[in-house]
């Protein structure tokens, strides 16, 4: 897919692609990397903290 501005192709990203939750038994490396998978979401995406 070609864009000249990115928007269509950010929509389709952001439609692909959920937050990701962690869980207790993760370990620290995997929750602070999931913590910033879900900063670039809710910086390309919009995505609210706990929703």
């Amino acid at each position: 897919m070609t864009t000249t501005g990115g928007g269509e192709t950010r929509a389709a990203l952001c439609d692909q692609f959920r937050p990701v939750r962690w869980s207790l038994s993760d370990t620290d490396a995997t929750i602070a990397q999931t913590k910033q998978n879900n900063a670039v979401g809710a910086r390309v995406c919009g995505w609210m903290p706990g929703k």
